[in-house]
């Protein structure tokens, strides 16, 4: 069994492996002012974060009605972070659509989210 104080300092350690900075923005909706809404994108937090490819290569994906290579992504960020399915993270002028959350447990010492590029 872990301790509180060696899952924190796990914890601590995992954050000092997390060398980018991410914005992650959630989808708001807001009057057009003629009766319908607007899509728009508001900064919910900035965290450090890493990213890395998920997997050895692209996967094809139906965009548009036509195939299209899709290379899945994953970010890490610091366990507790509130990020969720269809957010979007920047890191480093690249902007990423977050596809799934990853599962977590009870020693959960970072948290990663399955993404991909939005070209």
């Amino acid at each position: 069994m872990l301790t509180t104080a060696e899952l924190t300092a796990m914890r601590a350690t995992q954050a000092e492996a997390l060398p980018d900075s991410g914005t992650i923005t959630r989808a708001t909706l807001s009057s057009d002012g003629a009766g319908g809404q607007s899509e728009g994108w508001d900064t919910s937090a900035t965290v450090s974060c890493r990213l890395g490819r998920l997997g050895q290569s692209g996967e094809e994906r139906a965009i548009a009605e036509r195939l299209a290579a899709v290379t899945p992504f994953v970010v890490t960020v610091p366990t507790g972070t509130d990020i969720r399915p269809e957010d979007r993270i920047a890191i480093g002028g690249r902007t990423f659509e977050v596809v799934a959350v990853l599962a977590t447990g009870v020693w959960e010492t970072a948290l990663r989210v399955a993404v991909t590029e939005v070209e």
